[in-house]
């Protein structure tokens, strides 16, 4: 091999290095969901539509993808994870190898519903998930400063229970939201001013914690 085809082969690697595509760090190509209450309408965002827990999510994914996706918001009324679930999986299992993100942060609690009934919601979903070869992110608690001391309890019981029952498919949210200053209020910096609602700083705070799950799930799964 001559001396100036060697140099051109050197000066030509680092070009075709670049060049080689990229795998996303994130599943492209299915749908994207993001499942919830009022928090997911942007309630106690000043800029509801840009800086909401789901339009984040929305940008992040077209940018990794490519722009080549589906995402839909849906935000129930009911604000009730119990009464939504069985149409929830019902779209799962229509929409496979999807991702979809859950997050009802305490209204079930509040309305009196039981941590087992929640577990055995959270079951039917992550199996719907599991048979559609989807990615599912059930978000967990969040500190309200109206509730009481025992719908707290449950809170911090659904959150133990939940995370020992189904792993990384589950995230433990209360601890990154409640107050320093008392374990059953919202901290301060994230409280959108009525102690129930998190604001922008909580919303962005929201998005970095499903996003880095997320990104722990895929690499866990391109590793199998």
């Amino acid at each position: 091999m001559s001396r100036h085809l060697a140099a051109l082969i050197l000066l030509l690697a680092p070009a075709a290095a670049v060049a080689a595509p990229v795998e996303p760090i994130v599943p492209c190509g299915g749908e994207v969901y993001v499942f919830g209450g009022s928090t997911m309408m942007g309630d106690g965002v000043r800029a509801a539509g840009s800086t909401d827990f789901p339009a984040r999510m929305e940008t992040f994914f077209e940018r990794v993808c490519g722009g080549e996706v589906t995402f839909t918001k849906s935000a129930e009324e009911s604000g009730r994870f119990v009464d939504d679930v069985a149409a929830i999986s019902e779209r799962l299992a229509r929409s496979p190898r999807s991702v979809a993100f859950v997050h009802f942060p305490f209204t079930d609690l509040e309305a009196g519903t039981s941590v087992d009934r929640i577990l055995q919601a959270y079951r039917t979903l992550l199996a719907a998930c599991t048979a559609s070869g989807s990615t599912c992110i059930v978000g967990g608690q969040q500190p309200v400063n109206a509730l009481s001391a025992e719908v707290t309890d449950r809170q911090l019981e659904l959150e133990r229970r939940a995370s020992a029952a189904f792993g990384a498919n589950y995230l433990p949210l209360y601890r990154y939201f409640r107050s320093e200053s008392g374990v059953r209020r919202l901290m301060i910096p994230l409280d959108s001013g009525d102690g129930r609602f998190i604001n922008d700083y909580g919303h962005e705070l929201l998005y970095k914690l499903y996003r880095q799950r997320l990104i722990e799930l895929t690499s866990s799964k391109k590793r199998r």
